[in-house]
């Protein structure tokens, strides 16, 4: 009773609001780990961290990975789910707590991140799976020592349909079209941003489509229609089309600057 009073007395507010590579939910992965090459920077609000933005990520620096509790800020009036159909089930449905799914009684995500350096008072990220503008509510160094089971056996026990799924799921095979890399050189990306070479933009397409950003819905839709269907994936300014074959493949057709 005292604490759900303190927590309600207490305003609770983000440190900042991050910004990725990912504009829109669809293409953005559904777990960081699946996309390494993706970047962000998190710069943290002063006045929600007692004035002193650098003093509160000092010593950070010393971890090369970091948790992040963020919000679901783009579910954040959708109704909470008791059982939820993740995309790696292809319909099949678990209960909500059983899932890292956005549709959740309070909108809350945990994210284990890079941590590639640290500047002041701003985080600079990688590995990322978070949409552009996600409110991030708190940072713990991630501890290896205690952050993963000291058992091994352990691991195994708490093995999920859903985790045992996403093991043997087959990665998408992703080609890069001639006209999509001539996009991509034309783009003339320049050290310093969050994708800085040609290089890395083709390994963080490759990387978010090989894991079938396709939500279940589209899925259903193209294997009862068949043939292929073409998606738009914004990555910070860029456009890609994309077009998912009947065989399972990806190819990425032209890369452009958005709008353009």
């Amino acid at each position: 009773m005292i604490l759900t009073s303190l927590l309600v007395a207490s305003a609770l507010r983000p440190i900042g609001h991050i910004e990725t590579i990912f504009q829109s939910k669809f293409g953005t992965p559904r777990q960081g780990g699946l996309a390494p090459d993706s970047r962000a920077t998190l710069t943290l609000d002063p006045a929600a961290v007692g004035g002193d933005a650098a003093g509160a990520l000092d010593g950070l620096s010393q971890y090369s990975h970091v948790w992040l509790i963020w919000g679901f800020h783009l579910h954040a009036d959708a109704p909470a789910r008791a059982k939820i159909s993740p995309p790696i089930l292809r319909g099949r449905k678990v209960g909500v707590f059983a899932t890292r799914a956005p549709f959740r009684p309070n909108p809350f995500g945990l994210t284990l991140v890079g941590l590639d350096r640290v500047d002041g008072g701003t985080l600079h990220l990688s590995g990322v799976d978070l949409v552009s503008g996600s409110p991030v509510y708190d940072i713990k160094p991630y501890l290896a020592e205690w952050d993963a089971p000291r058992d091994p056996a352990l691991v195994g026990q708490a093995g999920s349909a859903v985790s045992s799924l996403a093991a043997d799921q087959q990665a998408l095979r992703v080609v890069v079209s001639d006209s999509a890399r001539a996009g991509i050189r034309g783009l003339g990306l320049a050290r310093g941003g969050l994708i800085e070479d040609e290089a890395q933009l083709e390994r963080v397409l490759t990387q978010c489509l090989a894991s079938d950003p396709r939500p279940v819905y589209r899925w259903r839709k193209q294997q009862r229609e068949g043939g292929a269907a073409e998606y738009d994936l914004n990555l910070d300014s860029i456009c890609a089309r994309c077009r998912f074959e009947e065989d399972g493949s990806v190819t990425v057709v032209s890369v452009a600057a958005a709008g353009s």
